[in-house]
């Protein structure tokens, strides 16, 4: 049985007499360090196993600080005993969302093995979903890598979105490969730059089919907020030279924005070439002198993730990306109905 109310932001289900209760937490579970080996193992086996260590050492302290923003939202399923004293038990699953200039971004999905096969992530996304439809957001994306063997098809299909397969690629990086020296045809990206590298973001996307995936190509605000917490570390550790833009009669018609995934590998959030300057090279160059920058600063491998039936994919293989795992992304968007 399932009860929920979005006044109470709580709901219920009952499994084997015991009751869970999906409902938005403000602070971190008292068995956070579950929720943390099990996913660290998971990114030790996406990206090696100084991933899964990093991720041991900074994720609690990261989660429990990134709390305190108001822009955060954690929704976690609670066991409770049975009987009339129904007192909490651990969290066995949990979301967390960050909801910036009304478009939300779920980055975590996660049930403990222990919990798994229970239909634990249903009530976990229906939860989610209604707390950010409830502050009137204007997108919900799900791009979260599941660390757990999930069905995230249901839940999210049920709820009105839109399902996009993707693909990650990941390339080794090496002098005789992808990372070899190429005459820099681009320039690292300046604070300077971000305006400009803004406007080409959104022209490109105006009529791009990945469009309904990415929050940061809607607007120019969003753009060059996403530009701006990019340069500052905020998608993982960077440098000036992860970011690159390529510029033709003083306009910036190209650009790829950087940062680390994982100790040792690199990834790309954002390739862009605008529609005119398309089709000569220019991404290629990008992607190639981007490698070298990540090749020199000491990283073995460069990833990055791609709708499954994007033409851009062959570019990507052609330069030495494989297809490491498919993960699916989940929209939605109010005025798509």
């Amino acid at each position: 049985m399932t009860r929920s109310s979005p006044y109470s932001g709580i709901c219920e289900f009952n499994v084997n007499a015991i009751t869970l209760r999906a409902e938005r937490i403000e602070q971190a579970p008292e068995n956070l360090s579950d929720f943390v080996d099990e996913i660290g193992s998971g990114l030790a086996a996406l990206y090696g196993t100084e991933a899964g260590a990093n991720y041991r050492r900074i994720a609690p302290p990261a989660l429990r600080a990134s709390l305190s923003y108001p822009s955060v939202r954690m929704v976690g399923v609670v066991q409770e005993s049975a009987g009339p004293e129904r007192k909490p038990g651990p969290c066995t699953a949990m979301a967390v969302a960050v909801n910036r200039l009304g478009i939300a971004q779920i980055s975590l999905i996660h049930v403990l093995r222990c919990a798994v096969g229970l239909d634990q992530e249903s009530v976990l996304i229906r939860r989610m979903v209604d707390l950010l439809r409830e502050e009137g957001v204007d997108g919900i994306i799900c791009e979260a890598v599941p660390m757990s063997p999930l069905d995230l098809d249901r839940p999210f299909g049920d709820l009105g979105f839109q399902r996009i397969a993707r693909v990650l690629m990941i390339a080794p990086l090496s002098e005789n490969g992808l990372a070899r020296p190429v005459l820099r045809e681009s320039r690292p990206l300046t604070h300077e730059d971000v305006p400009a590298f803004a406007e080409a973001i959104v022209a490109t996307y105006h009529d791009h089919p990945g469009y309904a995936l990415h929050a940061e190509v809607r607007t120019l605000e969003g753009a060059y907020a996403f530009l701006e917490s990019a340069l500052s570390g905020g998608f993982g550790a960077t440098r000036p030279a992860f970011s690159r833009v390529i510029a033709r009669d003083g306009h910036i018609v190209a650009g790829l924005v950087g940062s680390e995934v994982a100790p040792g590998v690199g990834f790309v959030l954002q390739l862009v070439v605008v529609p005119k300057w398309q089709n000569r090279g220019l991404g290629s160059i990008l992607v190639r002198e981007a490698a070298q920058s990540f090749h020199e600063a000491g990283y073995r491998e460069l990833a990055l993730g791609v709708t499954a039936d994007n033409p851009a994919r062959r570019l990507y293989e052609r330069l030495g990306f494989r297809s490491h795992r498919d993960v699916n992304a989940y929209v939605w968007w109010k005025d798509a109905g």
